[in-house]
């Protein structure tokens, strides 16, 4: 396994959807992103895969995101997280679930308790997420990985730390 892990949220690949990315070049840095997976440099929890079909829309960029996603998924959610783990991240971030979802299962805690077990296992882990803003009753991802001292980057810092893509301005 490699030293530097990414773990993702599903904010990041949805984010995907939203970046100045063209039509030709999406395809390469999905290409990209599944070597990363390929070589275990980026990872995100089973529970990414319904939250992502959950929270995109139904056009053509939407679906291009929820299939890579699903063809990544047998590599990419290939490690377990511990249920003692994901015990703890509640304990210490436990406003990282919105009490207003019932019935559906929310991939932060998950996100971050295989962030805290790759990073309890001695790898450099970043969080891939956008989620930057607090809510009176939930917290956002930032403020979770701050609380668990975890580094946290969106996913376009991401792309153009990797030299994978980054925006012309």
């Amino acid at each position: 396994m490699p030293d530097d892990v990414a773990v993702t949220d599903t904010s990041s690949i949805i984010q995907l959807r939203d970046l100045e990315i063209t039509r030709n070049d999406l395809p390469i840095v999905l290409g990209k992103l599944t070597e990363l997976v390929n070589g275990n440099s980026l990872v995100f929890p089973k529970e990414v895969i319904p939250e992502l079909e959950r929270h995109t829309s139904p056009d053509s960029r939407s679906q291009i995101l929820v299939d890579w996603a699903r063809s990544s998924s047998l590599l990419a959610t290939r490690h377990t997280v511990p249920l003692e783990t994901v015990k703890l991240v509640l304990q210490r971030v436990p406003d990282v679930l919105d009490p207003d979802k019932h019935g559906v299962e929310e991939a932060d805690h998950y996100v971050s308790a295989l962030a805290v077990h790759f990073n309890a296992e001695g790898h450099q882990v970043t969080v891939l997420t956008e989620e930057t803003r607090d809510r009176a009753y939930k917290w956002s991802m930032t403020r979770a990985c701050g609380h668990l001292r975890l580094i946290r980057l969106p996913i376009e810092g991401f792309l153009h730390e990797k030299g994978i893509w980054w925006r012309s301005r």
